[in-house]
């Protein structure tokens, strides 16, 4: 056992010095294959935020991504795990519980060249969701992704791929990744139900999306419609949407929805729809790319409902070590967003209103790409975040609310005059990422 784990970190090792972007290929043979592939980002973040306690300029730096996955096939069937270590398994919502596993899945061979895809990995729903992270030109992804992502669950899907038809119909859990087993007394709902379909002459299948592309033989392109619809399910003291740990969007977000948690608690419906389109084209000896997307979100229960519409467009050159990016996205939160609270001394909650009109949240952000090695990339941007939402605390400070979605829980009345405002924030990050 000690050899053959040393002889696997061997092979890791080699597969990084060597500056090989690819995966490093474990074992292969007609019955069996498997391959690792690993991801290190390192994020600097500058900023500028008017701030009546704190410095305006602020300066970060995180270890965003440390990434370890494992994938292949054992004859027809093929498997996924994928773990993060560090800064994205500190966000578990209680101990005990962790959130380290990103991907265990299987997927399977099935009956009419279909295929099923089951266990924990990314809901098909979004093309901006759907792309590797590791494969994007810009330090994070758009503002508009917060209103409507769902990222990673557990479940099964249907999909197939038949010429250019490419499609899937899954359903989950709705509760998010990782999710403990507790067993409470419940009101069942409805699973979360998701649809893609579409024309693909650009991705690997559904579930396989890459932003990045250096070479290119001809002009490809994919559109796709999305729709999801879950019915909350009553769970113990709360619900499986109130209660959900991670890749939760401001539109189940208990500090943006004043109705979720609101007792008597009510089992909401959310529905969304979108559609999504990317090309790429060679272009002066490289390759010229473009996407679109936009979403519609709406939540109702008996207490209220709200709606979220977004969307963005981007454009890319790459040619060479060298990639250049422009995006620009929008959000439209519901202006009934409001964080609930309940007085010292009150029976009843209340609500502060977060948005006082309905100008959209935006987002502007060049980026530059520098391939230093085939397994090391330097990615600058400079998103300028136009109209922003900043929650500001008394006596500390103010939070930019696409970073910190979370504090808008310190917007109470009496804890600072005027806490919740809007600015422009610019911006300047930094991030290297590398990838065997």
């Amino acid at each position: 056992m000690t050899r053959k784990f040393l002889g696997t970190a061997a092979v890791l090792a080699a597969a990084l010095i060597a500056g090989r972007s690819e995966a490093a290929s474990l074992v292969t043979n007609d019955e069996f294959s498997l391959d690792a592939r690993g991801r290190m980002q390192w994020l600097g973040v500058g900023q500028h935020v008017a701030d009546d306690f704190r410095k305006d300029a602020r300066l970060y730096l995180f270890m965003k991504q440390a990434r370890l996955r494992f994938n292949g096939r054992y004859e027809e069937t093929k498997f996924d795990l994928q773990v993060a270590y560090g800064p994205e398994d500190t966000v578990a919502a209680s101990p005990g519980v962790t959130l380290g596993l990103l991907d265990f899945n299987f997927d399977v061979p099935f009956v009419l060249d279909t295929r099923v895809k089951i266990g924990q990995f990314r809901v098909p729903y979004g093309r901006e969701r759907l792309t590797d992270s590791g494969t994007m030109s810009f330090g994070e992804r758009s503002i508009q992704s917060l209103g409507f992502h769902w990222n990673r669950d557990v479940g099964a899907a249907l999909h197939t791929t038949r010429g250019k038809f490419s499609g899937a119909l899954g359903i989950f859990t709705g509760g998010g990744r990782s999710v403990p087993q507790r067993y409470l007394p419940e009101i069942l709902g409805t699973p979360m139900i998701v649809g893609r379909l579409g024309y693909n002459d650009l991705d690997e299948d559904v579930f396989t999306v890459q932003a990045r592309q250096r070479t290119i033989d001809r002009t490809r392109k994919a559109v796709y419609v999305n729709a999801l619809y879950v019915k909350d399910s009553l769970i113990g003291h709360s619900s499986v949407l109130n209660v959900r740990s991670s890749d939760k969007s401001l539109l189940i977000n208990g500090n943006w929805n004043p109705f979720i948690g609101r007792a008597p608690l009510s089992q909401g419906e959310v529905w969304q729809v979108g559609g999504d389109a990317a090309v790429r084209t060679p272009f002066a000896g490289g390759v010229a790319s473009a996407e679109a997307e936009v979403n519609y979100a709406h939540f109702q229960n008996a207490h209220g409902e709200l709606a979220l519409k977004g969307g963005r467009v981007q454009v890319g050159l790459a040619k060479g070590p060298v990639e250049l990016g422009l995006r620009y996205a929008r959000l439209y939160p519901d202006t009934q967003m409001a964080n609930t609270y309940t007085p010292a001394g009150a029976t009843a909650p209340r609500n502060t209103a977060l948005f006082e009109s309905d100008r959209p949240l935006q987002e502007v952000t060049p980026s530059l790409t520098f391939h230093y090695r085939s397994n090391v990339a330097v990615i600058m941007d400079a998103p300028v975040l136009i109209d922003m939402l900043v929650f500001k605390e008394g006596n500390l400070g103010g939070y930019v609310a696409t970073e910190q979605p979370d504090q808008a829980s310190v917007v109470k009345p009496g804890t600072y005059p005027g806490a919740v405002v809007r600015q422009t924030v610019p911006e300047a990050r930094l991030m290297v990422q590398l990838t065997f």
